[in-house]
């Protein structure tokens, strides 16, 4: 919970939600439930679960149908009809290891509450512009420029910036079909662009949307990170000393300006995507220097328990305890390149010798 700690929350499969307390240490599962009379209810293997961005009380589940609970998943509402195709050829047993027909992706818009989208494992598309009440099924609009109604819906991502815009990422992967499939609204999914352009043959798993700058964008697919500067006319793969790996799920810190990686077998990466955010002002100069990230001092002291674990724990490098200069230069430079930092008053604190490479240097 962003705004309130004590509270996590995680899934697992077949929607076993569960809520944790970390201040009374315990953890109570929250899942949703139906009474017996009604249909059974299908959960993904990974069934999504999100919070909303206006009242983190407020907690989202998919089955085939989408719940809503106001109190942090003590108790729970349908808010919509089966928004999967509910095709019975596709539909296992019950009590099958393995369901279809089910939401996969959840993302409520930051800017208008109760402007919801939902996406499904057997292609579906759909957005409620109020809460629930009435759902527009915008899969035959995505078809229109190219994306298959029966590619799985991998990801939904609802903008920052307009109630109206959100991206779109299916695959097709299970059908040995490897092409990637990326779409942008900016009409609640009435029309749709797509915005794959030069991206690999590869399914695309997720994407995700700059906070500060919206035509930065980031997609995770089975060959790592790729980034447009944009708005997704060109893609970049964001290589560094990342490993050639599948890239399931992308956060972009709202406050570190960090990109957060997740991987499927690789771990955790993080990189600061800060100096992407001005990239395209200063490819169009000889040299610049990007804005330089307000740090707080970090006191470092004796706090680790490495005396006593060794290497029995995984550990890695903090950033540097310190600024970070990045700036950009168009060619390699023979003569030497110095940064000089100076106080209030302009006297000279610290002279700093950078790297002459072209591209970005830190």
């Amino acid at each position: 919970d962003p705004t309130d700690n004590r509270w996590v929350y995680n899934t697992q499969e077949f929607s076993r939600a569960a809520r944790f307390d970390q201040k009374t240490r315990e953890r109570k599962v929250i899942a949703p439930t139906r009474s017996a009379d009604k249909p059974t209810l299908r959960f993904n293997w990974v069934a999504p679960l999100r919070l909303s961005p206006h009242d983190p009380k407020t907690v989202y589940v998919g089955a085939q149908v989408l719940f809503r609970s106001t109190d942090r998943g003590d108790t729970w509402q349908e808010i919509s009809p089966d928004l999967t195709t509910n095709d019975p050829n596709k539909i296992s047993p019950p009590s099958a290891a393995i369901q279809h027909c089910t939401i996969t992706t959840i993302s409520e818009s930051p800017k208008q509450a109760g402007v919801i989208w939902v996406g499904t494992d057997d292609g579906k598309v759909q957005v409620t512009k109020d809460g629930g009440a009435n759902w527009l099924d915008a899969t035959k609009a995505v078809a229109k420029v190219g994306g298959p109604e029966d590619a799985w819906t991998n990801r939904v991502f609802a903008s920052h910036y307009q109630a109206g815009t959100a991206y779109l990422a299916k695959s097709r992967h299970r059908q040995d079909d490897f092409r990637p499939f990326l779409y942008k609204t900016t009409d609640f999914g009435a029309t749709w662009t797509a915005i794959h352009n030069n991206l690999p043959q590869r399914p695309i798993n997720v994407i995700w949307e700059d906070n500060v700058n919206p035509d930065l964008l980031f997609v995770g697919n089975d060959m790592g990170v790729f980034v447009s500067l944009d708005g997704g006319k060109v893609w970049t793969a964001l290589k560094g000393n990342m490993p050639l790996v599948a890239v399931h799920d992308l956060l972009v810190h709202p406050r570190e300006g960090d990109l957060v990686v997740g991987t499927y077998g690789r771990g955790i990466w993080i990189t600061d995507i800060t100096p992407l955010r001005e990239m395209q002002k200063a490819l169009q100069a000889d040299a610049y220097l990007f804005a330089i990230e307000p740090k707080a001092r970090r006191r470092e002291g004796a706090l680790g328990n490495y005396r006593l674990y060794g290497d029995r724990l995984a550990v890695t490098q903090n950033e540097p305890n310190g600024l970070t200069f990045a700036y950009y230069l168009k060619n390699a430079v023979s003569d030497k390149v110095t940064l000089t930092v100076t106080d209030a008053s302009g006297k000279t604190v610290r002279t700093l010798d950078g790297a002459t490479k072209a591209g970005l240097n830190r």
